[in-house]
């Protein structure tokens, strides 16, 4: 055993279904000679009273075991320890993973055995760590930006601060996690005739704006996603915490200000989102 290693198993792996699975991966990280001491997650536990007793233990590389909203369960707390961080998902969803450039299953220990770290910003949302995005995907939210400019949509639209990425249809958008900035993206609805109604619909057109820190408001409660984590309120503080998580990521997925990744594959195209400048149709000067 290899006491510089844990593994953080999600409960739904004790299911009798992923028994090969976990069989096939605890082999393969015996061959690497990276198989360490193992906490599963349970629904009366605390994940960060799990972790912290391992670290204590001597464990410097954390990995998640499980899919990303097991990567959720842990991340609010992970980027304050003094770890690395791995990640082999298992099953889906998966799409940090595909942002990571990490293959689901026995291949992403590989990956871990590589041992490419990369140190990256992450995101804040109140008192909450973020990894990929918090998005609102149809809002008349307004982001006050810098305390300086209100953005909002007139007709409503979805409103998405990105850290590392995340989803947009088929298609995975990845923003640059390395640049001490985060992505506020916004996209107009457009009110669109159809016979005698007029409906909304999302424009193919948005607008992407880079900030250190800024504050969502709404007059009416909103839902937010935050990662994998659906959060609800008025008033949303957000903020980029620059290199505050060093992560193992797959080969030829470099985080930085260069990372336009493309995957033409059966998961869809990964491409970094279009960029615009901060235009008058959607500023407004306090």
């Amino acid at each position: 055993m290899n006491p510089a290693y844990a593994y953080i198993y999600d409960d739904f792996l004790s299911d009798r279904g992923f028994e090969r699975d976990i069989a096939s991966l605890e082999t393969k990280l015996n061959t690497f000679e990276l198989a360490g001491r193992i906490g599963r997650l349970a629904l009366f536990r605390s994940a960060k009273d799990l972790v912290e007793d391992l670290v204590r233990q001597g464990a410097t590389t954390v990995v998640v075991v499980g899919n990303d909203t097991t990567l959720d369960k842990t991340m609010w707390f992970l980027p304050d320890l003094d770890v690395t961080v791995g990640y082999i998902p298992v099953t889906g969803p998966n799409a940090v993973a595909k942002l990571l450039g990490i293959p689901v299953g026995v291949e992403a220990c590989g990956v871990l055995a590589a041992r490419l770290i990369e140190t990256i910003d992450m995101g804040r949302v109140d008192d909450r760590y973020f990894l990929t995005e918090i998005s609102l995907p149809a809002t008349i939210a307004s982001l006050e930006i810098e305390g300086q400019y209100n953005v909002s949509s007139m007709h409503g639209g979805s409103l998405t601060v990105r850290n590392l990425g995340g989803r947009v249809g088929s298609e995975m958008v990845v923003a640059d996690a390395k640049d001490g900035f985060l992505e506020a993206v916004i996209v107009p609805m457009e009110q669109e005739r159809s016979s005698s109604l007029w409906k909304r619909v999302p424009t193919a057109k948005g607008t992407s704006i880079h900030l250190r820190h800024g504050v969502i408001t709404s007059k009416d409660p909103v839902e937010a996603v935050v990662d994998n984590h659906a959060v609800s309120g008025f008033r949303f503080e957000v903020s980029v915490v620059p290199k505050k998580l060093r992560i193992i990521t797959g080969r030829g997925r470099r985080l930085g200000a260069t990372g336009v990744l493309q995957d033409h594959g059966r998961n869809g195209t990964v491409r970094s989102a279009q960029k615009r400048s901060l235009t008058a149709r959607f500023s407004f000067p306090r």
